[in-house]
């Protein structure tokens, strides 16, 4: 049994790191099923494809580039500065599908220039992309210095029209559940996998780009020598990937809808991580198409449970993408030494004894260091972290909001009263803003006072109230019990005879944008009550 196995690994070995992706995906899925039983509602599940499918579409044309054995940094630069021209020519009355052509155009231009400086002027990938990068960021910011609103109708109807999942939805109804749907990015997504995994499978142009990538530059010498065309395939993946990253910040328009600058931090690095754990070789010349869409999935999955914890930061979603990563490339590397030729001479029966120890080690402690990420989530989940916490934290008691003292304020004619807790340092702050430009602020021990323009305190308002669109559904309510590490926030605003309170929990996916801008734009009022990490 044991050979019959050992040979089955030794046939499929270019598949372990798929299916181990898959299988992790499925795992942490089910545990997080298991425990919390709002992640059995069929609507999550396809929930982490609609959050993520801007990723997945970035994530596919990531994996050409890596195939042959380059690298892009541009992607995050060039989704946002896609959302950001994409609503400010919206804003100034242009045909919805003309903008949707030209970003896409627009895409495939900065990839083809990128593209033509690695294979013409022989720039590394890093830096030709990494100045691509910069260049996007800069002229988001030359474009617009603010966030930009998207009320065109096409868009609307682009992003919010639902698509029903056939054979669920009679099945939801008759739970008296909401039936499940996807949206139109997702569709686009699927579509743009399928002719992916096609091309890179069944086309001269996809074994071309295998061909190319991997063994450190000397495969893409040997398809020199076999009369590929190495040049203009190199040059026609960093022009689909930046039509990928130009389609990736159209999905993300319609999710958001709106434009800014400061969109999309840090993507990038995401979408390398999600095809590296998809099976593709960082070295190049290795790997799935396929396979990213499980690596998405991972990401996507982790994001889930640590929202449903409840009990730790956001910022886990990253320290966990950071350690599955570190994994997914030991086990690579260990995969690639196992086929790294046939054997010296020198190899003695005992020396290839040891160095199978070694990979099995090397396997080994990659296995134990998936399940510790899902088990983190676990102990999260079952209490067994908050022993460990400092007498600090353990004093630190979420109080709630205070709703009638901030309905009072109002009432004595403050237009914004903002109310924040929890946090690193267990706050309970309270702050009025008043026309005149009078702020107070009260942490239950001690009250601070500022007196700025009226003219500040108008401005904010104008903003909040119309561009960030306060009072309208863009800004919605989703209170959940904050971690340790994050704020809990209430913000009431009375204005020109309309009031609305939100409540929101910061590190939450669904947080937003105008709330958070909302924040952005009331915090430098403030007077400094109590040190904010």
């Amino acid at each position: 049994m044991q050979q019959r196995i050992s040979d089955f690994f030794s046939r499929n070995r270019k598949f372990i790191p798929l299916m181990s992706t898959a299988l992790l995906a499925l795992v942490a899925y089910a545990i997080g099923a298991y425990l919390f039983a709002g992640m059995r509602n069929p609507q999550v599940f396809f929930n982490l494809f609609r959050n993520s499918s801007y990723l997945l579409i970035s994530g596919i044309g990531m994996t050409f580039v890596i195939l042959t054995g380059g690298i892009d940094l541009s992607v995050s630069g060039v989704v946002a500065l896609t959302t950001v021209a994409s609503a400010v020519l919206l804003r100034e009355g242009w045909n919805a599908w003309a903008v949707i052509l030209l970003m896409l155009a627009m895409g495939m231009s900065l990839g083809a220039i990128m593209g033509t400086f690695i294979v013409r002027l022989k720039v590394q990938p890093f830096i030709a992309t990494l100045a691509g990068m910069w260049f996007a960021r800069g002229m988001c910011f030359f474009i617009s210095d603010n966030a930009v609103q998207i009320d065109n109708r096409i868009f609307k109807i682009l992003g919010k029209t639902k698509l029903l999942i056939p054979g669920l939805t009679e099945i939801s109804v008759s739970q008296g559940d909401a039936a499940p749907y996807i949206d139109i990015p997702v569709v686009v997504a699927f579509l743009l996998l399928i002719v992916a995994v096609y091309i890179a499978q069944y086309t001269r142009f996809g074994r071309t780009v295998y061909a190319i990538g991997g063994n450190e530059g000397r495969n893409e010498q040997s398809a020199r020598l076999m009369g590929l065309p190495v040049d203009r395939t190199k040059l026609l993946v960093y022009t689909f990937n930046g039509f990928c990253s130009a389609l990736a910040g159209l999905s993300f328009c319609l999710f958001v809808e709106s434009g800014h600058g400061l969109y999309a931090p840090g993507l990038e690095l995401e979408v390398i991580a999600s095809v590296v754990m998809g099976g593709t070789m960082l070295t190049g010349g290795a790997g799935y198409v396929f396979g990213t869409l499980f690596g998405v999935l991972v990401l996507s999955v982790t994001q889930v449970l640590i929202q449903f914890t409840g009990s730790l930061s956001s910022w886990w979603t990253k320290i966990v993408i950071g350690v599955l990563t570190l994994i997914f490339i030991g086990v690579q590397t260990v995969l690639a030494n196992r086929k790294g030729g046939p054997r010296s001479a020198g190899d003695s029966p005992a020396s290839m004894a040891v160095r199978r120890k070694r990979q099995r080690l090397a396997l080994g402690i990659g296995a134990i260091g998936m399940l510790a990420v899902i088990g983190l989530v676990t102990s999260s989940r079952l209490g067994w972290l908050s022993s460990a916490e400092s007498p600090e934290a353990a004093r630190c008691v979420v109080k709630p909001f205070r709703e009638e003292e901030a309905a009072n304020l109002i009432k004595d004619g403050a237009v914004i009263v903002y109310n924040r807790t929890a946090g690193p340092l267990c706050v309970d702050e309270l702050y009025a803003i008043y026309p005149n430009g009078r702020i107070v602020g009260n942490d239950g021990v001690t009250v601070a006072e500022k007196q700025v323009d009226p003219a500040e305190v108008e401005q904010v308002l104008a903003k909040i109230t119309g561009e960030y669109k306060w009072f309208t559904d863009a800004i919605y309510g989703r209170y959940l019990t904050p971690c340790r590490q994050c704020f809990a926030h209430n913000v009431s605003i009375s204005y020109q005879g309309q009031e609305k309170t939100v409540s929101q929990v910061d590190g939450t996916a669904s947080m937003p944008l105008g709330y958070t801008l909302t924040l952005a734009g009331i915090r430098p009022l403030l007077p400094e009550m109590s040190p904010v990490p």
